[in-house]
């Protein structure tokens, strides 16, 4: 089961599944992040620990959390 934690800078992906609680499920959505979406890996900062990808055309940050419940084809 591949994540989008897992993914490197410039790889493209659909996404399969997300797995989350409550609000950030919805936040997720509210984001375009939704089964079946497109998505590509901009940056990676170990800083901060967080994942900056684009989907439908929005730039989005990711937190290590999110970024693990987002199940993706391999």
């Amino acid at each position: 089961m591949k994540t989008v934690s897992d993914m490197k800078i410039s790889e493209k992906a659909i996404i399969k599944k997300i797995i989350a609680k409550e609000p950030i499920k919805s936040r997720l959505f509210a984001m375009g992040i939704v089964k079946g979406a497109v998505i590509k890996v901009l940056e990676y900062t170990l800083a901060k620990q967080t994942w900056d990808i684009v989907s439908n055309n929005t730039k989005i940050a990711l937190r290590e959390e999110e970024a693990r419940g987002i199940i993706i084809d391999e």
